[in-house]
């Protein structure tokens, strides 16, 4: 008799602790951070503030990228138009949500400009459209993501990190074909 298997339900407990990456959440002073790099980087900001290199930092900073809106006979309302609400009864129109993006850092360098920080183990398609709407309506506020490099005990550029990685993948491979 022929054994019937059935795919097992995923019963992982840490299910509802996971990000869409797969990150596991950390807790650093009764914070719980999206990733173990994130809260990485809360500690480094803790110290850079307590050793006076930036003035001040804000934690899961919210930007708005498009604000909410409805169309009405063929024109767009947006949210922030004084008759929004009495448009939106009058005519019941369906509210289309804002497009937001929340940042893991809002730095203020002792120069008082603004620094948006995301801590970054990988990059999703979704996070590279919401970077170029931020970077479009928000010309003053520097985005910058970054990602641990363990190599180096720094934290680095996270598209420079991840070219040099690629450099030296290329590097080894050539050197193997070479060596073959």
């Amino acid at each position: 008799m022929a054994r019937r298997f059935t795919k097992k339900k995923n019963t992982n407990k840490n299910k509802d602790t996971m990000g869409k990456i797969k990150h596991v959440k950390t807790e650093v002073d009764g914070i719980v951070f999206d990733s173990k790099m994130e809260s990485d980087y809360y500690i480094k900001l803790k110290e850079d503030l307590a050793n006076g290199l930036i003035k001040d930092f804000e934690l899961q900073p919210e930007f708005i990228l498009q604000d909410k809106y409805i169309i009405v006979d063929g024109q767009v309302i947006e949210g922030s138009h004084p008759d929004f609400n009495k448009l939106k009864r009058r005519t019941k129109a369906k509210t289309v949500r804002a497009i937001k993006y929340r940042g893991d850092f809002l730095v203020t360098e002792l120069d008082d400009s603004k620094v948006c920080k995301d801590t970054k183990g990988q990059s999703t398609t979704e996070f590279e459209i919401k970077k170029k709407l931020f970077m479009y309506k928000y010309p003053n506020i520097k985005l910058e993501v970054i990602i641990y490099n363990p190599k180096t005990d720094t934290w680095d550029d996270f598209y420079e990190y991840n070219k040099q990685l690629r450099a030296e993948k290329r590097a080894r491979k050539k050197a193997e074909e070479a060596n073959s």
